[in-house]
């Protein structure tokens, strides 16, 4: 893979005007506008060991696979590995894809001479659905490598009863659907592993993030590529531009306190979630950082931070912002995960 550790990042630049505006565009609808929500899951998850000793075994099973331009597609499910979830979200929503027998540099007998390769990408927050990934990535799939595409908990498909859209309702909802991803990626890249020879896990924004900490509990050999995410999300929720979503007064009110209480708290809980507090990848060299310098969502230091908890991992900076980015660096994203399969 080609890279290496990069030099000190540079001064921070200015916040890119898309992210500041799709900032005040989505603070219309709150995060945790229900509070704090289920005391004893939040103290369960805050105080006790957060994954499994052991991955789960799952078996997805795929209905028939459809052809969509030169892509073959297969929607799948299967029940999640974490039991907590409540039931609504149970159920794992994921799609395949991969190239045609017939599509291009992909035949079946230029298959035959190359390693069966796979991807399992996850979606940022707030991202119900499997269009903004596939429209970024899809022409991997046609480059030969396998793609598994997981619906978040608590989004789309697996959205709960009187959510709106994916505004995650209380704070302990959005634990679990954190919980949720990881052992369920965990889960997936071990069923993965059993039918294709290098495998990769990616993700943009909370995807990155969630990538990067099942990618290196997996417990076996797997690329990362962790675009638009930093080793911590408590500034992401507590200072930087997806704070404006959070529902603050709610989160003061559910428990009698002031917002500056609300806020400090919820600090404490999500800084459990750093990275840096888990080890290293298993291969350094096939970890990818994507940072975006004006990003305002994710700060270039969170990306420095956790490239420097990771000797031996790339760190590529990419210009735009947190929203552009996905439109106008998608060759630099797709580069990213292509570099760690």
């Amino acid at each position: 893979m080609p890279g290496t550790r990069s030099a000190s990042l540079p001064a921070p630049r200015s916040t890119h005007w898309l992210d500041r505006a799709y900032a005040a565009l989505s603070s219309r609808h709150k995060l945790f506008s229900e509070g704090w929500g289920d005391e004893r899951v939040i103290e369960s998850l805050a105080s006790g060991r957060f994954f499994a000793d052991e991955i789960a075994a799952i078996g997805p099973a795929f209905g028939p696979a459809r052809r969509e331009g030169s892509l073959e597609v297969r929607d799948g499910s299967c029940t999640s590995p974490l039991s907590r979830l409540p039931d609504a979200t149970r159920t794992m929503h994921l799609r395949w894809l991969r190239a045609s027998a017939s599509s291009g540099p992909t035949t079946l007998s230029a298959r035959a001479t190359q390693p069966r390769r796979a991807a399992l990408l996850l979606a940022g927050s707030r991202e119900e659905g499997y269009g903004r990934r596939t429209s970024v990535f899809a022409p991997l799939a046609r480059e030969g490598i396998d793609l598994f595409l997981l619906e978040n908990p608590f989004y789309g498909l697996r959205r709960p009863p009187g959510q709106v859209g994916g505004n995650v309702r209380t704070v302990a909802e959005q634990m679990l659907l954190n919980l949720g991803m990881i052992e369920e990626s965990r889960s997936l890249l071990a069923w993965m592993a059993q039918r294709h020879e290098r495998i990769t896990i990616a993700g943009y924004s909370m995807g990155g993030h969630m990538a990067l900490c099942a990618g290196v509990l997996a417990g076996r050999d797997v690329g990362i590529a962790a675009m638009a995410a930093g080793s911590s999300p408590v500034p992401i929720y507590t200072r930087d531009l997806l704070s404006r979503s959070v529902d603050f007064e709610a989160l003061a009110r559910s428990r009698g306190t002031t917002i500056d209480d609300a806020r400090a708290r919820l600090a404490e809980l999500f800084g459990r979630a750093d990275a840096t507090l888990l080890p290293p990848p298993r291969v350094p060299s096939r970890a990818v950082l994507v940072a975006i310098e004006r990003d305002g969502y994710v700060s270039l230091a969170e990306c420095e931070r956790l490239h420097a908890h990771w000797p031996g991992s790339t760190l590529r900076r990419v210009p735009g912002g947190h929203v552009s980015a996905m439109f106008t660096q998608r060759a630099a994203l797709r580069s990213a995960v292509r570099d760690t399969a």
